[in-house]
């Protein structure tokens, strides 16, 4: 990660925002060209001359911003979250984020400022308190849902904020939200006017969709953890363990809809319990998570949520569905459509629910809503793809009953609910439904040539991190994708293409480098030799040096590796083709001048050396081991369902290196009669083999010991027509 300098702001745009309107309005950063060639300008702009974030957006005395989130970013910039207060109260709905370059001066911005508060907010003192706008929504919520039982309620929240409502009025109001559990689990948002108690708006926001023990269902089948895959990480105390561990916690609830405890077994083996079709599903559930947590420290270097996760399962009785409730994932056992909903995939998807909470905070309904379940849907896809090294795009395909999966990212439109263009999206849609845009964006952009899931991935969760905002639209959600892309050095035109074709409009933000390709080819004596350093390597701000390496066929531990002087180096790799800023197989994109990179596989090694600042006197290397004679292998091959008519021949040859015990060549089963004929050099015929056993039917074995090395041919002849034989060719190494 680059060095992070102090960062500043310029006065220069102070003025920019400085002017609202007759009314409360919400003004983008990123589209205000005003602000925007501000921005542009501070490159140039001394540090002295700086101002607070809070002149930057023009916001007035009444007004304050306060650091939400710091990100520092591996390019070396710095992006900010803030959030925007009005006389100390929060101004919910939008986040303002500014991304400083390495000299502490703003680059772009995203997010939006409301602006002109004060013209419709008088006073911020309420005149209902919280506890009365809790009451008020519990009320609400109790009149428009019949239940046959008294709700039980969890996780309640009653907070004081300024919103903007649906009319583009500021209203002082109570941000009221909590679980409620009794026929079905909810999770209510509602917006109570804090002067009078009117219930302005509301949606739906609970968010669906080393031991060892079994796991999987019917469909997936059983699979054992401690052998199949890896043991379960647990806490043993003497002979009883539970399954808690440093990141995970998972609760056994029992078929209720609260309370639970984690759940404890005699180790070393969980059987707990068989329920619907699947094995177990608090392994499968503890396993899953601890997954979904490692990918994201293993690939972001950080914990997927601010808290310890805490995975509840076998949830109420026939629950079919799954969900995030502000600080806990919970998974039904399912019933009729579904199996227990403790899938990889399913997982990281409630998981990745917490992640965009406590990023982004999207809006669980309209488009943002849409955006929302997608970005859980590709961490669902990225899980696979970290634990399998491949995924299906199949969202829920290991859960669901029946034939096909939940949702199809490679063809939303297939479960005949979903779209996969923005122009198909109607108000009101349900946000399963329109995650499909973003879903087949997604898709794409993995399966572009030079991509993979985990790299299409990186984009969006850096785009969720540090440029998506509540209420953000499509065209502004692709925004934040294309600098998330250029920001990690990727090709930005390869994610543009993804997302014109879901008919989403966004570019890079203005300004922006987004990389160039190296202009010289490798001079032909730029030539790496194995194990042997190039030393003294030097380079100015910006220019490079580029080697090749002729790695063989078969070599292993391939590694290239920078290191020694001073300044600022880094170090790209790619085999086949020059890397660039924005194309390449590996780049560390560290401090300082110690980077490596392994490769894999023999072929032309490309290795680039670039300043990020001026270096001097660096060291580079590149090493690998020669392939090595693993000597013969044993071999086991089976041909089945061989036919031949009478008099007609099936032919087939083995190559057998030296140091061999024995060969056996055998034909089994079927019907008729056949005959076997085993000679090494060339074809058998009637009259010229090694073996013949020539014997009725077909069940014939010709075995020969210290086999000579060379082409054996192997030749089925039909005495009598014949079919269903099955040939099997085994030999032994010494």
């Amino acid at each position: 990660m680059k060095t992070i300098h102090k960062f500043t702001l310029s006065a220069l745009s102070l003025c920019v925002l400085a002017s609202v309107g007759q009314a409360a309005e919400r003004k983008s950063l990123r589209d205000n060209s005003n602000l925007q060639n501000a921005i542009a300008q501070q490159q140039s702009i001394p540090s002295s001359l700086a101002a607070n974030a809070a002149q930057l957006v023009g916001l007035s005395g009444q007004e304050t911003l306060k650091p939400r989130k710091i990100y520092q970013n591996n390019n070396g910039t710095v992006t900010t979250r803030y959030q925007q207060y009005y006389k100390g109260i929060p101004v919910i709905g939008d986040d303002i984020i500014i991304t400083t370059n390495q000299n502490g001066v703003s680059s772009f911005a995203h997010g939006a400022v409301l602006q002109g508060i004060e013209l419709d907010i008088n006073s911020v003192n309420p005149k209902v308190s919280g506890q009365r706008a809790l009451a008020i929504a519990k009320g609400h919520q109790h009149s428009t849902t019949a239940t046959s039982k008294p709700p039980v309620y969890e996780n309640e929240s009653s907070q004081l904020a300024i919103w903007q409502d649906p009319d583009g009025i500021a209203r002082l109001v109570y941000s009221v939200s909590y679980v409620s559990h009794s026929d079905k689990p909810s999770r209510p948002q509602m917006f109570i006017d804090a002067k009078t108690g009117q219930v302005i708006h509301s949606y739906e926001n609970l968010q669906t969709a080393n031991a060892t023990g079994p796991g999987g269902n019917q469909k997936t089948g059983r699979y054992d953890y401690g052998t199949d895959f890896g043991y379960l990480d647990v806490t043993q105390s003497g002979s009883s363990c539970s399954m808690s561990s440093s990141n995970v916690d998972t609760i056994n609830m029992n078929n209720s809809t609260s309370g639970g405890s984690i759940h404890s077994f005699t180790c070393p083996e969980n059987t707990v319990k068989q329920i619907n079709g699947a094995y177990s599903p608090l392994n499968d559930g503890h396993y899953f998570g601890n997954v979904v947590f490692n990918m994201f420290s293993d690939w972001f270097n950080a914990a997927p949520l601010t808290q310890k996760l805490r995975v509840r399962v076998h949830y109420s009785n026939n629950y079919e569905n799954a969900f995030w409730d502000g600080q806990q994932m919970t998974f039904g056992d399912g019933a009729s459509t579904f199996y227990p909903l403790v899938s990889l995939d399913v997982m990281a998807h409630e998981v990745s629910h917490g992640f965009t909470q406590q990023n982004s905070n999207l809006v669980y309904s309209g488009k943002s809503g849409g955006l929302n379940e997608s970005y859980s849907d590709m961490s669902g896809e990225a899980a696979e793809f970290y634990m399998n090294g491949s995924n299906d795009f199949l969202v829920g395909e290991q859960i669901f009953k029946g034939n096909g999966a939940l949702r199809y990212m490679n063809n939303p439109p297939q479960d005949n609910r979903s779209i996969d263009h923005q122009s198909d999206f109607t108000s009101g849609m349900d946000v399963h439904h329109s995650s499909g845009v973003y879903n087949k964006a997604f898709y794409l952009l993995a399966t572009t040539s030079g991509w993979d899931t985990k790299k299409a991935f990186e984009v969006y969760t850096q785009a969720n991190r540090n440029y998506w905002t509540s209420n953000t639209n499509w065209d502004n959600a692709g925004d934040g994708v294309l600098d998330s892309a250029c920001d990690l050095g990727y090709d930005v035109n390869d994610v543009q293409a993804t997302l014109q074709a879901v008919g989403v409009s966004s570019n890079v933000s203005p300004g922006r480098d987004c990389g160039e390709d190296p202009t010289d080819p490798p001079p032909g004596d730029n030539v790496l030799e194995n194990g042997v350093p190039e030393t003294g390597l030097s380079a100015s701000t910006g220019n490079d040096i580029v080697y090749t390496m002729e790695v063989p066929t078969g070599a292993s531990n391939i590694n290239f590796s920078i290191s020694g002087g001073s300044g600022d180096a880094d170090l790209y790799v790619k085999k086949g083709s020059v890397p660039t800023d924005s194309s390449y197989d590996c780049r560390p994109y560290r401090n300082g001048n110690s980077e490596s990179c392994s490769g894999s596989g023999g072929g032309t090694y490309y290795v680039r050396v670039k300043a990020y600042s001026s270096f001097s006197n660096v060291s580079l290397i590149g090493n690998y081991d020669e392939a090595s004679d693993p000597g013969p292998q044993p071999v086991d091959r089976t041909i089945s369902n061989i036919s031949v008519a009478q008099n007609a021949w099936a032919n087939y040859t083995q190559e057998l290196g030296e140091g061999y015990s024995n060969l056996t060549v055998t034909i089994t089963g079927g019907s008729g009669d056949a005959d076997l004929y085993v000679r090494r050099g060339s074809a058998p015929t009637t009259s010229s083999y090694d073996c013949r056993p020539y014997k009725w039917g077909n069940e014939e074995v010709c075995t020969f010991n210290a086999p000579q090395s060379g082409t054996w041919y192997i030749g089925i002849r039909g005495y009598n027509a014949s079919s269903g034989i099955t040939l099997r060719i085994e030999a032994t190494p010494q």
